[in-house]
């Protein structure tokens, strides 16, 4: 999953990113705040989440 958030951010234009649920419980302190620090601009949808 780290593998394709990291993709995802040096990819050009928009990348969408399922399950990251999976991002959030195994890996806390890759919080959005320092994804964000990287370059990206990143949103969340509350309701995609289980």
């Amino acid at each position: 999953m780290t593998a394709l958030v990291i993709a995802a951010l040096a990819a050009k234009g928009t990348s969408t990113i399922g399950g990251m649920y999976h991002l959030a419980r195994g890996y806390g302190r890759l919080l959005l705040p320092n994804l964000a620090a990287l370059g990206g601009d990143i949103t969340t949808d509350a309701e995609a989440c289980p």
